[in-house]
């Protein structure tokens, strides 16, 4: 049954051979990897049995940090080693787990995920979110291999996409229900989801979500003031912060800082995009809208001369740092939400107790977003003159700004504790895992 799906990747890979050639010539995001993605990996040589830990990208990755933490610390005889399916996702990992192993998921076909299997030798797989791979899947259930998802999530789409397949392939159905799999669900609906799917009640829980386990409620102020040193910040700035900006997004920001900056001229803007391969795009716009571009980078290079005036934009080119950035900002609007493109995650400004803004467009972190605005700790904007309007009122009624902030912030207080439950799950199954070893 394998080759089903081999077959189906195959020949979307090859109508798509032109395109993805192209891709890999000309973009390093295409070309990062491929050897590892195509199984070629260096084999786990460590005596512990491993904890094989999945994140797609950056968000799945951060997710991940408290749970591979707690992990590590309650049970020192497991080894955890990491994977992410996206470059970005790979950098952070790299970062975040310097002493660990971490490497690029496989590509899912079903030799490839068989051989890395036997490389890295895992004895139970940690998958985070909806990472279900069917030829990875098949994989681990032919290797006797447990799985868990934390922090599921399963759209409707996904159960039905899902229901069709294991209707063609008994393999996956016996994958995906069986026994050994544990499966700890964010809400009640997913849990739901994922039983009418046919996988018993017995295995999966409602445990929420650790996302906001993950966000920092706190950053260092030796950290800040650094960041704010290279960004040449003074202590009567104002700075807004667009973080995780999209096509679009970056041009009516800067509109909306040149409108604010006539009257407001201690205020500093600094763009994030959310996609790094885009800094060059970026740059261009701000020049070509009269203002000066400062990459991060050049600034942690000493490349760079301030020139003191209204018309310099701080733009950073570096990732995995937008929430240690965020603790310098009075006002925060989180992007991909002005244009139709789902929204980025909005709780690390507000864990931060930052006042937050965002467009009407976050189909993506639904919850997220109906949590601050029904708990007035956010402000969804629909045009750039609400925008504009948003931060000018904020910047005059700063009392009025720092009370949303901390509403925000009690919003994030109040959703932790997931870690913990899933750490509770994961430890019965270790614990057994380690009984039949």
């Amino acid at each position: 049954m394998p080759l089903i799906f081999d077959s189906i990747y195959l020949t979307a890979s090859l109508l798509g051979s032109p395109y993805l050639l192209f891709k890999i010539l000309t973009s390093k995001r295409y070309r990062s990897g491929l050897n590892q993605r195509f199984g070629i990996t260096t084999k786990r040589t460590g005596s512990k049995p491993g904890i094989w830990v999945h994140g797609a990208s950056v968000g799945e990755i951060i997710t991940a940090k408290s749970i591979i933490e707690r992990i590590d610390k309650e049970f020192p005889e497991w080894e955890t080693f990491i994977s992410a399916t996206t470059n970005t996702g790979f950098s952070v990992a790299e970062r975040y787990f310097s002493d660990k192993a971490v490497f690029y998921f496989p590509a899912d076909l079903s030799w490839i995920t068989k051989k890395v299997l036997l490389k890295k030798r895992p004895g139970f797989i940690l998958l985070v979110e909806l990472e279900i791979w069917p030829n990875f899947l098949i994989s681990a259930y032919k290797k006797n291999i447990p799985v868990i998802i934390v922090n599921g999530r399963i759209s409707n789409r996904s159960l039905m996409a899902y229901r069709a397949i294991s209707h063609i392939s008994k393999d996956f159905r016996n994958s995906l229900t069986s026994e050994m799999n544990t499966y700890c669900a964010r809400t009640e609906i997913d849990a739901q989801r994922f039983r009418d799917l046919g996988i018993p009640g017995k295995q999966v829980f409602v445990t929420g979500t650790m996302k906001y386990d993950n966000i920092p409620t706190h950053i260092d102020e030796n950290i800040s003031r650094e960041f704010a040193n290279l960004f040449h910040i003074k202590d009567n700035d104002l700075v807004l912060i667009g973080g995780s900006t999209h096509a679009g997004e970056e041009e009516i920001l800067i509109r909306v800082f040149e409108r604010l900056n006539e009257t407001f001229p201690d205020l500093k803007l600094i763009i994030v995009p959310r996609h790094i391969e885009r800094t060059g795009d970026v740059s261009r716009l701000i020049e070509k809208m009269g203002f000066i571009p400062v990459l991060k980078t050049q600034l942690e290079d000493s490349k760079y001369n301030w020139q003191n005036t209204k018309k310099e934009i701080i733009l950073i080119d570096t990732v995995g740092e937008l929430g240690k950035i965020y603790s310098l900002a009075n006002y925060v609007f989180v992007g991909k939400s002005l244009v139709p493109s789902g929204g980025q995650n909005m709780m690390e400004p507000a864990g931060l107790g930052k006042p937050v803004v965002f467009g009407p467009h976050t189909f993506n972190f639904k919850e997220e977003a109906g949590l601050l605005l029904k708990n007035d700790a956010a402000r969804m904007v629909e045009t750039e003159d609400e925008l504009f309007k948003t931060i000018e009122f904020f910047i005059r009624n700063p009392d009025a700004a720092k009370e949303m902030g901390l509403k925000a912030q009690k919003v994030v207080n109040e959703k932790r504790g997931s870690t913990e439950k899933n750490i509770e799950i994961i430890g019965k199954i270790l614990g057994k895992e380690k009984r039949i070893k």
